[in-house]
C-alpha cells in the first residue's frame, strides 16, 4: 500500500513539474509546444502556440503530435 502511494506521489510531483506547456521551438515559421497531456492537452498547447505565431502576425496550424511518454507530448505547429 505503501509503494502505491509512493509512486502516485511521485507521479503527481512529475506532473507537477510538467503543468504548464513549454514552448521548445520558435521560429517565425514554426512552433514546438511541450505539455503533458494529463493537466495539459492539445488545445492548452495550442492557445499557446497560437499566442507565439501571432506574435509574428501568423495563426498556428497543427502539424503533428508526438506522444512520448507521461508528461512528454509535443504538438508542432506551422505558423502560417
Amino acid at each position: 500500500m505503501h509503494r502505491i502511494a509512493f509512486l502516485l506521489s511521485g507521479l503527481l510531483a512529475l506532473t507537477a513539474c510538467t503543468a504548464t506547456p513549454t514552448i521548445v521551438e520558435n521560429s517565425p515559421t514554426a512552433v514546438t509546444v511541450r505539455y503533458d497531456g494529463v493537466v495539459n492537452g492539445i488545445a492548452d498547447a495550442t492557445q499557446v502556440a497560437q499566442k507565439v505565431c501571432a506574435s509574428h502576425d501568423k495563426t498556428a496550424r497543427l502539424r503533428k503530435v508526438n506522444d512520448e511518454g507521461i508528461g512528454q507530448h509535443f504538438g508542432h505547429f506551422d505558423c502560417i
